[in-house]
């Protein structure tokens, strides 16, 4: 028997398909939805949770929901499909920071960062601290910090010990730190293809080759993977698999229970990049490869970077098998991460604003993403493809005939930067592709200021500039 929930919501989705229900239209209150269903409470919750998963819903903190259209999945990338061979990584164009504008960065304007909030709990954590302060940090970094970690993935169903956690500076350095206990230099690294060009740059500057495994369809070449898995072609994989920079899509969990086992089979270790874990649009938190390791080959690495601040620089790694050598690595290289910022993010967890804060950045950065695919939709050549990601900060475009460096070498001449495509690869691939952040906001918000709700309008007129140049570079 159908749910009652399931079947008021397919009922929801015919309404709006038939144009009874119109895109833009507050929805009722939960509160109104039992009355006019008569329904308890939390069917009309799993009706709501429903409709937005499916992207037919969009929340606005403190107003409402209002009905909407799921993005188009019909006109999205293409991705090759390759014999993967390896290559050395190539230092992509270097950009002044001057002129790495809000496209360029996949980064949040500090407007959608809680400051008071932060500020409050800085002051409450110095005041907790006291003398501790002054002392050197604890190489594993600090147990209170750990445990609000280890219970706050815990409450997500992904159980982890404080124990086990180490704390860095950010997930770069997290993830840095697990290459250099797994591979030497000269050694081979799996990663997917397209990768994250910072990803890139860190194989090169520590002087690791890499091997490019083709990621389409959502999917990874698995079968590729095991192929060179047993051929004893690489020493560590590195990849991510929630809300995946560039693409933004996630690998199912049958792919990440399947990267786990081949890393125990054939014990090679995988360092999981997954910085984006929790910036899932339906405010569902995906699990990490992590989740199915049960002998340790996986080195699950994080970082506050996109949810919090960049700049407080503070992640975390969970080294399994390699706990040992990554936590001395950390004492003789590193001395341990910033005591005043581990206590403030504690703080700010465990007081309950960091799940709070989580549940409206998510919702902000899920209608950022479809006021960027509109846009784009109507200002673009028909045969664009624009991913469609189910989490993250960033959009995947391609278009037929476009060289993006050409793009990006006129955009820069407007003060536009972005990322192009070939920066995500060392192969001839992805010419025709570019990276946009889409963190900030193209539209204006009435209950913004007027200063805010100029740069969104200021924003959304260089999208429309580059929107223009990319027509001109394919004409």
């Amino acid at each position: 028997m159908t749910a009652r929930y399931i079947t008021i919501s397919d009922n929801i989705i015919n309404d709006i398909d038939k144009g009874i229900l119109l895109v833009d239209k507050r929805m009722p209150s939960l509160r109104q939805f039992t009355q006019l269903h008569n329904v308890s409470m939390t069917t009309a919750n799993n009706c709501y949770q429903r409709l937005l998963d499916l992207g037919w819903l969009h929340a606005k903190p403190q107003i409402g929901y209002f009905i909407t259209q799921p993005l188009n999945k019909q006109n999205t990338p293409i991705y090759p499909q390759f014999n993967a061979q390896v290559a050395k990584p190539k230092v992509g164009q270097f950009i002044d920071q001057g002129l790495r504008g809000p496209f360029y960065t996949a980064q949040l304007p500090a407007e959608l960062l809680p400051q008071d909030i932060l500020n409050r709990c800085l002051r409450r954590a110095n005041q907790k601290v006291g003398s501790d302060l002054f002392a050197y940090p604890d190489y594993q970094g600090d147990m209170s910090l750990r445990t609000a970690l280890a219970d706050h993935f815990t409450q997500q169903h992904f159980p982890l010990t404080a124990d086990h956690l180490v704390v860095t500076n950010g997930c770069i350095d997290a993830v840095r730190s697990a290459i250099e206990v797994t591979t030497n230099p000269g050694d081979t690294v799996a990663i997917s293809s397209p990768c994250f060009n910072g990803l890139l740059n860190l194989l090169e500057n520590m002087g690791r080759l890499v091997l490019e495994i083709p990621c389409y369809q959502s999917q990874l070449d698995l079968e590729q993977l095991e192929s060179i898995l047993k051929a004893k072609r690489i020493s560590a994989c590195l990849f991510s698999a929630n809300h995946i920079n560039p693409q933004g899509f996630c690998l199912s969990n049958q792919q990440k229970q399947r990267i786990a086992e081949l890393a125990a089979d054939y014990r090679v270790p995988v360092i999981e990049d997954d910085i984006y874990l929790e910036l899932s649009y339906s405010n569902t938190t995906p699990l990490p490869i992590k989740y199915w390791d049960k002998s340790g080959w996986v080195l699950w690495c994080s970082s506050v970077s996109k949810t919090i601040a960049a700049g407080y620089r503070l992640g975390w790694c969970e080294p399994g098998r390699f706990f040992n050598a990554y936590l001395h690595l950390r004492s003789v290289q590193f001395f341990g991460v910033n005591n005043i910022v581990q206590h403030t993010v504690c703080e700010f967890i465990n007081t309950g604003n960091y799940a709070k804060h989580l549940k409206k950045l998510t919702l902000t950065l899920a209608a950022h993403a479809r006021q960027y695919h509109s846009l784009l939709r109507e200002l673009l050549p028909k045969n664009t493809k624009i991913s469609v990601a189910e989490g993250g900060m960033v959009i995947w475009l391609q278009l037929d005939n476009m060289d993006s460096q050409s793009v990006l070498n006129e955009a820069l001449k407007k003060g536009i930067s972005f990322r192009a495509g070939s920066e995500f690869t060392t192969l001839d691939y992805y010419q025709n592709c570019l990276r946009l952040n889409i963190g900030w906001p193209i539209v204006k918000n009435e209950k913004d200021s007027a200063e805010k709700q100029a740069q969104s309008l200021a924003l959304r007129e260089q999208l429309v500039l580059l929107c223009g140049l990319i027509r001109a570079n394919v004409a």
